[in-house]
């Protein structure tokens, strides 16, 4: 194995043959690339998915696997979800790579329901131990585009939480 964390190396991967950079080899969880995954996105996913084996360890979480996706030069909306947690599976899919959508989907992985209560809960509590400042005040507003998520920041801030802005896809015109 090359002693470079960023050399790319290529590994079968669930029956397919990819590149990945050694970092990435050695996560406590699979990493699987999409089909059309561009290797140059790796640099974009390095620090959520270093962040997930953080949160793995301290949250005694268990996934079993991770599909990630790239698509740079994208001129609409995705074509599909920007991230969801299989329970069977323990698998998470991520279509953007910050920090919010991985802690929108850990707080479904530590909890039963969809975007019910204890989900937000959850949620919020993932933000608030892992997100800082202006990041943490922008996932918060986003978490109360759902009535959980509304319920929540009015018991935590005691207020009404403002209107949560449209998500649009940090991939949008994204250049490698």
């Amino acid at each position: 194995m090359p002693t470079n964390p960023n050399q790319l190396v290529e590994l079968k991967v669930a029956g397919r043959y990819r590149m990945l950079p050694v970092w990435a080899t050695k996560l406590s969880f699979e990493v699987r690339p999409g089909l059309k995954f561009d290797t140059r996105a790796w640099k974009l996913w390095k620090p959520c998915l270093l962040l997930l084996e953080e949160i793995v360890k301290k949250e005694k979480l268990k996934v079993s696997w991770v599909r990630i996706h790239s698509h740079f030069g994208l001129k609409g909306d995705i074509p599909h979800a920007m991230g969801w947690w299989d329970h069977e599976q323990k698998a998470m899919f991520l279509c953007h790579f910050d920090k919010e959508t991985l802690l929108h989907e850990v707080g479904h992985a530590l909890t039963s329901g969809y975007h019910g209560d204890p989900w937000a809960k959850a949620t919020a509590r993932l933000y608030k131990k892992y997100l800082n400042g202006k990041a943490y005040s922008a996932s918060m507003i986003q978490l109360a585009h759902y009535l959980s998520g509304r319920r929540v920041y009015k018991a935590l801030f005691n207020e009404r939480p403002p209107k949560a802005p449209e998500i649009l896809s940090i991939w949008k015109g994204l250049k490698p």
